[in-house]
C-alpha cells in the first residue's frame, strides 16, 4: 500500500506540470481561417471564349469591293482575353483578339433570300480596360469593358488585300467564380470600326456609313493564376 501511494505522489506533479502547460499553450491557430496572400480579384486572368456576332454594312460610297451595298452574315466567334491585374485595384489592363469567320452577302427585301457573294473574315485586337462594379469579393461580380485597337478586315476576293482600321468596343458583362481559379464570364459588346470614303464618294460630306458596327454575346471560362 505504501508503495502505491508513494507512485501517485510522484506522477502528480508530472500530470498538474502538463495540464499546466497545455493550459498556457496558444491554441487560437486552430480558430484561424487561412487567407491567401493575393486576393482572388487581383490574380491574372485567362478566357478562352465564344459567342455570337451580328450586324455590319459595307457600303458602296465606303469601299471598292463592290458598286452596291452588301453585309455581313450573322455567325459564331472565337477569341481570348488576358487580364493584368492594376496594382493592387480589381481593375485589370485587358488583352484581347476575336475573330469572326462570316461571308458577305447582298441585302434583300421582305421575304427575298439573301445570296452570298464572298467569305469575310473580321479579327479584333484590342486592349483595353476592365472595370468591376461594386465588391469584388461578393461572389458574382458585374463589369464594364472598354478596349480600342485595330480591326483586321479580311475579304476571300482574288486580288484584294486585307484592311486594317481603327476600332473601339464597349461592353458590360458579369463573372460567377466556381472556386478561386475557375469562373465563368458572360458579357455582350459592341465594336465600332472606322471605315475609309474615297473623294467622289457623293454622301461623304457627313459621316453615313462610315463606321462598320457589330454586335456580340460571348461566354468564356476564366482561368485565374
Amino acid at each position: 500500500m505504501r508503495k502505491i501511494a508513494a507512485l501517485l505522489l510522484l506522477l502528480l506533479p508530472s500530470s498538474v506540470f502538463a495540464q499546466n502547460i497545455d493550459r498556457g499553450r496558444d491554441e487560437s491557430w486552430r480558430d484561424r481561417r487561412f487567407t491567401y496572400s493575393t486576393p482572388s480579384y487581383n490574380m491574372f486572368e485567362l478566357t478562352p471564349f465564344g459567342g455570337y456576332r451580328w450586324g455590319g454594312t459595307l457600303y458602296a460610297d465606303r469601299s471598292d469591293l463592290f458598286g452596291f451595298d452588301s453585309e455581313l452574315a450573322s455567325s459564331g466567334n472565337v477569341g481570348m482575353n488576358f487580364g493584368i491585374p492594376i496594382g493592387g485595384s480589381a481593375m485589370k489592363f485587358e488583352l484581347m483578339v476575336n475573330q469572326q469567320k462570316t461571308h458577305l452577302q447582298t441585302g434583300a427585301g421582305l421575304f427575298e433570300p439573301e445570296a452570298a457573294i464572298a467569305d469575310f473574315d473580321v479579327t479584333y485586337y484590342h486592349g483595353g480596360l476592365q472595370i468591376p462594379i461594386g465588391d469584388p469579393e461578393a461572389g458574382a461580380i458585374p463589369f464594364l469593358v472598354f478596349s480600342a485597337g485595330v480591326a483586321n478586315l479580311r475579304p476571300d476576293i482574288p486580288g484584294v488585300t486585307a484592311e486594317n482600321r481603327f476600332s473601339a468596343s464597349a461592353g458590360i458583362g458579369v463573372k460567377i467564380p466556381f472556386n478561386r481559379n475557375v469562373g465563368l464570364r458572360i458579357e455582350g459588346r459592341g465594336y465600332f470600326t472606322s471605315l475609309d470614303g474615297d473623294d467622289e464618294c457623293y454622301r461623304c460630306y457627313d459621316t453615313y456609313g462610315d463606321t462598320l458596327t457589330q454586335g456580340e454575346t460571348n461566354v468564356g471560362l476564366v482561368i485565374s493564376f
